[in-house]
């Protein structure tokens, strides 16, 4: 699989756990069962980009100002894994099995949002009724 197959198939991934419900191991792995054809691998770089984009929810989400699935992907790829606009852009180039190619609004969060103006708990991923114990 490619990196932007990849990306794409972790988006679906986000999506099925956020609107189904379902706990993020199944859904990896029943992912990994309908899709025989990834190696060990691809799956694990897919469970990586999921596990990554649910440990960085709320910083992703901040970067792009958007809490889809979609976007708190794309944040993550900035966050966690330092990416810049013009890499992720290269990943959404909407090929074939490629995420669709970066919306503008997409592209002006990308380059211009950090964590860095963001309220500590959303910089730290933590929730934030922790901010009294860690101040």
């Amino acid at each position: 699989m490619t990196p932007a197959a990849k990306l794409s198939a972790a988006i679906d991934l986000i999506e099925a756990i956020d609107t189904q419900r379902v706990p993020a191991a199944k859904a990896l792995k029943e992912w990994g069962t309908a899709h025989r054809y990834a190696g060990s691998g691809d799956r694990a770089g897919i469970s990586g980009l999921v596990w990554d984009v649910l440990r960085r929810r709320a910083s992703s989400a901040w970067i792009m100002d958007n809490d889809t699935p979609r976007a708190r992907v794309l944040g993550m790829l900035k966050a966690e894994r330092k990416m810049d606009v013009e890499a992720i852009a290269a990943l959404c180039d909407g090929g074939r099995f490629s995420p669709e190619p970066l919306s503008d609004a997409e592209h002006a969060a990308l380059s211009s949002r950090t964590v860095a103006d963001a309220p500590a708990h959303i910089a730290g991923d933590y929730p934030e009724w922790l901010d009294g114990y860690l101040a």
